[in-house]
């Protein structure tokens, strides 16, 4: 079988899990606009329907949605994969509503071997999954002297949370949930065989417009909710300056997932997506000379602009960005169009913070 029977047929079914998520919402986007029909689950009926009604208004009536309540189901997607060409996974808990490691764990592993299970059910050609740089980077010291690539693995966090438990950070629950669900997709495929290939995403700290359901501030999702944090003034200038982190555009990191679901030698790779690093207050200083956002957000913390960024170890993608043909988005047009869709957001909420 050669690389390229692995590559779905033009305009055919693709699932999406997880699909009234962040990212996902933008690649279901991209999928359409490219000829593909989308069957997204989502966790709830009301849910799929606004993405049915967001991206009919948009000119696109390919999508259709299946409800998936409970990830930790073993077959949770199995009558989701019926008929489709290609899953891409997106589908994984990231927030702070949880107060053990198996609360993200769990769900993440489980999940990822019932999207598996079922693309071998389904004959599909490709999986693409949603990991994260959490697999891959560790906390080194000192800061900014070490580089990661996707040759690398976190087997910090994993080590942390089976040392201590729930004693343990809790970034390190996320971090090995994440970590611990890719390598068991990868052992899946080891040990299968199956008649698809697998290609893995590992974006950083995603940021970027909104696209998908925020009915208000409370459903943001977790990078967007702190982002909002600060333009509404309920974090401080202090907050902003540190720690560094390493970004990446929500539209970038879908690309990405679409890229990887279509080039044939993209086939049983790991891809790392990242802009650079960054603070809050880099990108506020983005954001607060325009008088039009401003206006929507007066209360927006204010640091001293063009403070430098602290040291931070990076993650190195130049292998990835260069198979998949991706040009990043600049830093600063991420800001502005995040903050310009959550004004439109925030016009829809009866309760503005």
């Amino acid at each position: 079988m050669t690389a390229s029977t692995h590559v779905p047929a033009k305009g055919s079914l693709i699932l999406v899990t997880g699909a009234s998520g962040y990212i996902a919402s933008w690649i279901t986007l991209y999928l359409l606009e490219q000829g593909f029909s989308v069957r997204g689950t989502t966790r709830t009926a009301t849910k799929g329907q606004w993405m049915k009604g967001m991206y009919a208004a948009r000119g696109f009536d390919g999508f259709e949605y299946t409800v998936v309540s409970d990830l930790e189901n073993e077959d949770a997607f199995g009558d989701a994969a019926r008929g489709v060409d290609a899953i891409i996974h997106t589908a994984s808990p990231f927030h702070w509503n949880v107060t053990t490691p198996d609360d993200f764990i769990k769900p993440a592993v489980a999940g990822t071997l019932s999207a598996l299970r079922a693309a071998s059910a389904a004959q599909v050609r490709r999986v693409v999954i949603t990991s994260s740089y959490a697999s891959i980077l560790e906390n080194k010291e000192p800061l900014g002297e070490f580089t990661f690539t996707e040759d690398d693995w976190n087997q910090q966090s994993i080590d942390e949370v089976e040392a201590k438990g729930t004693g343990a950070w809790r970034m390190h629950w996320y971090r090995a949930s994440k970590t611990l669900a890719e390598r068991a997709a990868w052992k899946y495929v080891e040990d299968n065989t199956p008649p698809f290939d697998v290609v893995t995403i590992c974006p950083p700290y995603v940021l970027g417009p909104l696209i998908h359901d925020v009915p208000s501030p409370d459903a943001l999702n977790t990078s967007a909710a702190n982002w909002y944090a600060y333009l509404s003034g309920q974090k401080s200038a202090d907050d902003a300056i540190a720690p560094a982190g390493i970004l990446c555009d929500v539209r970038d990191v879908a690309r990405a997932h679409v890229r990887a679901l279509l080039l044939p030698e993209a086939g049983g790779q790991r891809f790392g997506v990242a802009t650079r690093t960054f603070t809050i207050q880099t990108l506020l200083d983005h954001v607060t000379g325009n008088d039009k956002l401003m206006a929507a957000f007066p209360d927006t913390v204010r640091g001293p602009p063009g403070k430098p960024v602290p040291p931070q170890n990076w993650f190195d993608c130049s292998h990835s960005l260069k198979v998949l043909g991706i040009e990043l988005t600049h830093e600063s047009k991420t800001a502005i169009d995040m903050t310009e869709s959550l004004v439109e957001k925030q016009k829809g909420w009866s309760k503005p913070v």
